[in-house]
């Protein structure tokens, strides 16, 4: 896309934390190239082409039948600070986008993000979890490994299962059946967790028991959910499985783009005499995909290399050799091509959002809570450096979990809980959590 192009559309990133959940209606949202639009249209785009691109993956892989919206129930999954307005503004959003209308309103749920990453770890095995200085290949799972148990009827007449492939960069999807015809489908809108590899999900038309194992000790869960903003809820386990709200914790101001901004001023330190801002101005699109680059290898705990753009090394070299760039600051080296950046720096990267999560996993911990596991969920969960740092801090008083692949254990929790909301007790704080506003 030519510059020309590129200022005709509007460029959105992390946009679901701008929003001020106390003007909502009114509020607008900026994007890439300083234009706005209002924060309604922006989420009514992004949940239609949602809708859209999950009907399209369903129907290319489906052997039969043809599905529409109105097939499904739909399950969006929002943090603990969302209030009932954030609530009705994603009503809005989803009637309008098409996931609903007026009269079907009640095939829309919400779940909180640390309620169904909770759901579905407490159904993991052991080897369900990331055993700490694993690397981050260790996280796809051997087959069978890491699911919980189940336990099939087979009715008479029962379908036979259907079976679909979905790439990590489109619409993460489960759809899951009972007996009474209804569909859940789980949409997951946080960040791709930088993952290559296709995920497979297997989809059942018969109903499906699954066993969920609790632990009986009665300690409380933390769960830590590490995207965008840290949100920090602490969950009850009660008899049978359902899950208690105990403690949400106000939000805050942990952003999860600490990394890429200090990531992005490195840069500019290193490309130093205005070369980095120059290049930043004329090829925007090749400054997200070195941040696309950064953002799958910065999970790891050791140095990473990024390929330099044949435009940056140009830009550079109009003012010196491009490795005499690298003689005057610590932490970055040329090396064939490629910018590789040390293990000490990236750690460096992330020192103050290290600092900061801890301080306020302290605040809680010390209120005389009874926790005692904290779970680690979402896609900043995958970083060695953070979950190593977290279990340094608070094991073995605490006990340190983190699933196989965090950021979807988020989704998996949403269908299951679509499948028994009854897995989260109701409470008076929030008298329709489960069921759209109307």
């Amino acid at each position: 896309m030519t510059r020309e192009e590129a200022e005709k559309h509007h460029f959105f990133e992390h946009f679901k934390t701008a929003l001020d959940c106390d003007d909502l209606r009114n509020q607008k949202i900026k994007a890439a190239n300083n234009k706005s639009l209002k924060a309604l249209k922006v989420f009514t785009e992004v949940l239609g082409y949602l809708k859209d691109d999950a009907l399209e993956t369903i129907k290319a892989q489906a052997k039969e039948g043809e599905f529409t919206a109105s097939d499904f129930t739909w399950v969006l999954t929002i943090p603990a600070f969302w209030g009932h307005p954030a609530k009705r503004f994603m009503t809005d959003s989803a009637t309008q986008a098409g996931l609903v209308t007026d009269d079907t309103k009640d095939k829309l749920m919400f779940v909180l993000e640390s309620e169904a990453a909770l759901t579905w770890c407490l159904k993991l095995q052991s080897d369900g979890f990331i055993k700490q200085n694993h690397s981050r290949d260790s996280q796809d799972q051997p087959a069978g490994a890491a699911e919980p148990d189940t336990s099939c009827n087979d009715p008479a007449g029962s379908q036979e299962a259907v079976q679909f492939t979905v790439e990590p960069e489109e619409t993460k999807v489960l759809l899951e059946t009972q007996r009474d015809g209804k569909r859940y489908l789980g949409v997951d809108c946080g960040d791709p967790a930088g993952s290559q590899e296709a995920v497979q999900f297997t989809v059942e038309p018969e109903e499906t028991k699954v066993l969920l194992e609790t632990q009986s000790d009665g300690k409380r869960y933390l769960v830590v959910d590490c995207g965008d903003y840290s949100h920090f809820t602490v969950h009850d386990v009660l008899k049978g499985g359902a899950l208690k709200t105990k403690h949400e914790a106000p939000k805050n101001d942990l952003e999860g783009q600490t990394v890429e901004r200090k990531f992005k001023q490195f840069l500019r330190e290193i490309f130093c005499d205005g070369v980095w801002d120059e290049y930043e101005q004329n090829f925007a699109s090749e400054v997200k995909k070195i941040m696309y680059d950064f953002t799958r290898l910065k999970h790891l705990d050791e140095d990473v290399q990024i390929s330099c753009p044949d435009n940056l090394k140009d830009e550079a070299q109009k003012k010196k050799q491009i490795e005499t760039f690298f003689d005057s600051v610590e932490g970055a080296s040329w090396d064939d091509g490629s910018i590789r950046i040390s293990r000490e720096k990236l750690r460096f990267f992330y020192d103050e959002n290290l600092q900061r999560i801890t301080e306020r996993l302290r605040e809680i911990l010390d209120n005389n809570l009874n926790i005692g596991y904290i779970v680690l969920v979402g896609g900043f969960a995958e970083n060695q450096i953070l979950r190593q740092h977290i279990t340094d801090q608070f094991e073995p008083q605490y006990k340190v979990l983190c699933p196989l692949r965090p950021q979807e254990a988020i989704l998996k929790g949403a269908v299951e809980l679509g499948r028994n909301p009854k897995l989260v007790e109701s409470q008076r704080k929030h008298p329709a959590w489960f069921k759209c506003l109307s």
